[in-house]
């Protein structure tokens, strides 16, 4: 005769039921609701105007690991393809060029990024930057 018949009871205790959830709060209007269905503010968006360059500026960034240094680069602001946060704000796309040891060469980088920035051009700021950087020789 086989085993199965002396088998003892589970000893396992019947899953229990889950509680009823709770009501929920009471819903709130989404922040499209509050907006409205007009174009985007202007007053205040924080963005660059767009009849104005972004203006380039030289930031210091970490010392070089190997030789102390300070570095520098040129860095800016360029509005991200006419698009717009939850907020009513344009979206911005920081553009950065190469480490610099010298201050004026991060100078020179941010003139010439803000001479490519008055046409208008995300992607053409973007491409001087890479250049920039692929021929910087460090």
């Amino acid at each position: 005769m086989g085993r199965s018949d002396s088998r003892s009871p589970s000893r396992r205790s019947p899953p229990r039921r889950r509680a009823r959830s709770r009501s929920r709060s009471p819903r709130r209007d989404s922040p499209e609701d509050r907006r409205g269905s007009g174009p985007p503010p202007e007053a205040d968006s924080g963005a660059p105007p767009p009849e104005g360059a972004p203006k380039a500026e030289v930031v210091e960034s970490e010392a070089r690991q190997s030789t102390g240094e300070k570095t520098y680069r040129a860095e800016i602001q360029m509005p991200k393809m006419m698009r717009y946060n939850y907020d009513g704000k344009a979206r911005t796309m920081s553009v950065r060029g190469p480490l610099r040891v010298d201050r004026e060469q991060a100078k020179r980088d941010a003139e010439e990024l803000e001479r490519e920035a008055a046409k208008g051009d995300t992607s053409s700021v973007k491409a001087l930057a890479r250049r920039m950087i692929q021929t910087n020789v460090a």
